[in-house]
């Protein structure tokens, strides 16, 4: 719709363009009888220059600047400019009532003009161009925004589904709250996620969450730490932005066998996050490594196209030989 009321307005600019001497004649001189005499000879002067218009514009453009043909797309406009004023020269002079200028004297303006109608043409088309462009980047990353805030891990569901139902005949109780947060995170994930920006505040609690329902599967030996703050700023983020940290954590970071941790922290100052998940280290065997590094992978690219140079991103093992992810992302110029 958009392109079409831009060319509706750029064919109007175009023809009045073309017709200055009986709007001049008729608004200027306020000479009725010499606008309407020129009126006849305008039309037969401009609608020329509006047929090499829209096929500038409709076939030329598109076909060949586009495509950077450039020798070409200047060659045939040269030959159509050449052939419709070898028409359109005998044809006006047939139907003067007064002097007629010579040809060269007809033709500096004719070919201002022509090259005036086919810069329109490109000036319009590229902006247009450059519009779609930009609507059809931000419906891509959108789309892929999208797939990727889909891609948790199937296993949280089933593992956590397993606990809980073990729990019903030996606390019930606690079965009954277990299912509440889990119910909790999946409301959350399906519904509150749909926006492209969702409050800190909310995050924090579906993370809190998250991690409790992770804990189950993990046993005495396992330590869990986590530190989000409990005033909130009125700050939006990327929805389920650390949930693959958190997720490789837990994945990697825990043994059922030796002693091990899992420390998260979130802080926040002048619309920064910072995001740090420390833990110990037992990498899975190359096996067990499904889908390793997608998770990383998937985190990488939403940073990219959310917060395009408005974040840092480190991770891998530390002086102390556990491994370490540390986040950063400013939210002062994406918040939305």
């Amino acid at each position: 719709m958009k392109k079409h009321i831009v060319l509706l307005f750029a064919s109007l600019g175009v023809l009045l363009m073309l017709m200055y001497r009986p709007l001049w004649e008729l608004f200027v001189n306020g000479n009725t009888m010499a606008a309407f005499g020129n009126l006849n000879w305008t039309v037969m002067h401009s609608a020329p220059f509006l047929i090499a218009f829209y096929i500038c514009y409709l076939w030329l453009i598109p076909e060949f600047l586009f495509k950077n043909k450039v020798k070409r797309f200047w060659l045939i406009n040269i030959l159509i400019f050449l052939v419709i004023f070898l028409l359109k020269y005998p044809l006006l002079k047939m139907f003067s009532y007064q002097h007629f200028p010579g040809y060269m004297t007809f033709l500096i303006p004719n070919l201002l003009t022509e090259f005036l109608v086919i810069g329109t043409a490109i000036g319009i088309r590229y902006y247009l161009k450059n519009v779609e462009d930009l609507e059809k980047e931000r419906d891509n990353q959108k789309a892929e925004l999208q797939w990727l805030k889909n891609q948790l891990n199937p296993h949280f569901l089933f593992n956590t589904m397993n606990n809980i139902s073990s729990q019903i005949y030996t606390n019930p109780d606690e079965a009954q709250e277990n299912l509440s947060r889990l119910s909790d995170v999946l409301r959350y994930a399906l519904y509150e996620t749909a926006a492209d920006r969702v409050s800190l505040h909310g995050e924090i609690e579906f993370m809190e969450n998250y991690i409790y329902l992770m804990k189950l599967r993990c046993s005495d030996k396992t330590t869990v730490i986590t530190d989000f703050p409990k005033q909130t700023a009125e700050i939006k983020i990327l929805p389920l932005l650390y949930i693959s940290l958190i997720e490789n954590a837990f994945k990697h970071g825990i043994s059922n066998k030796e002693e091990s941790y899992i420390k998260i922290s979130l802080s926040q100052s002048q619309g920064k996050l910072l995001f740090v998940v420390e833990n110990s280290n037992f990498p899975k065997k190359q096996e067990n490594r499904s889908g390793h590094g997608i998770g990383i992978g998937n985190l990488i690219r939403r940073l990219q196209l959310a917060y395009p140079d408005k974040h840092t991103f480190k991770y891998g093992l530390n002086k102390n030989g556990n491994y370490e992810a540390t986040l950063e992302v400013d939210t002062t110029e994406v918040e939305s």
